[in-house]
């Protein structure tokens, strides 16, 4: 089953389908349970065969050190110690969105988002203590680049291991008090008078997807800038910053309520 199909465009055109349906708001309230169903599918449908997805997950990595070799690639696993959201924010027929890939289905953490969250962390935290680690200096340049060059560092997406693939997905739900007011556009003049939120304003509960799962984690440093002595050295450097910004600030949607935080796994197991 491919959980992204099933979430956009998978029998879109059939009116009888439980998607179409849901959309239309011709099922009320059946928003979370659309969800459940589908995460029971999924999870059945691993149990069958998840064989095509190892396979797929190993040659990733293989091809990567195959062609840059190992001194020039690092990989580590970090497991999610809150749900996780990544493109809860993107265009979704149902309201809130999440990431999956659109070939496998699966759940996957872009080098975009990593590289961001990194860079950010990198500049806020390492910054305050190093001005080399400020989005201006010199480690940070050769850790994410710049406007005028490459870094040396390349972040590849992080999949899913497979071992925790089948129990990935996980629903929740989130309960908007004010929803009237939160949607006040305040460029539209019959909207200007709307009342104020109030506490006795009835909450929404608002049904969505989450990720609970483990991840492999991929750094390259490709650069025919760097020597493979020192670029084992930024790696390990890349790969520090990486499990410390997911740790302490987590990615994705949510943060600042607690979501998508991230141990290195091996971390986890000890505590």
């Amino acid at each position: 089953m491919n959980a992204y199909l099933a979430i956009t465009k998978q029998e879109a055109s059939n009116k009888g389908s439980k998607l179409y349906r849901v959309v239309n708001g011709d099922l009320q309230n059946t928003k979370g349970e659309f969800y459940r169903q589908l995460i029971k599918e999924y999870q059945a449908d691993w149990k069958q065969s998840c064989i095509w997805y190892e396979q797929r997950y190993e040659h990733y990595s293989t091809k990567l050190h195959d062609t840059l070799g190992d001194s020039r690639c690092i990989e580590f696993e970090m497991a999610s110690i809150s749900p996780l959201l990544i493109g809860h924010g993107g265009v979704s027929a149902l309201e809130t969105s999440l990431m999956l890939h659109r070939i496998y289905g699966v759940p996957y953490i872009p080098g975009s988002a990593i590289k961001g969250v990194t860079a950010n962390y990198c500049h806020c935290m390492l910054g305050a203590e190093n001005p080399a680690f400020l989005s201006d200096g010199e480690y940070y340049e050769a850790l994410f680049g710049s406007q005028d060059q490459a870094g040396y560092i390349n972040y590849e997406d992080a999949w899913v291991t497979p071992a925790t693939a089948e129990s990935a997905l996980i629903d929740d739900v989130m309960t908007p008090h004010h929803q009237n007011y939160n949607s006040i556009q305040l460029q539209r003049t019959d909207q200007q008078k709307a009342s104020a939120p109030r506490d006795d304003d009835d909450p929404v509960p608002l049904p969505f997807l989450a990720v609970n799962a483990s991840f492999r984690f991929l750094l390259t440093c490709p650069s025919d800038r760097v020597e493979k002595e020192d670029a084992r050295q930024w790696l390990n450097i890349a790969q520090e910053i990486v499990s410390h910004a997911l740790q302490y600030e987590g990615i994705g949607g949510k943060t600042n309520a607690g979501y998508g935080r991230m141990l290195q796994a091996d971390r986890r197991e000890r505590e």
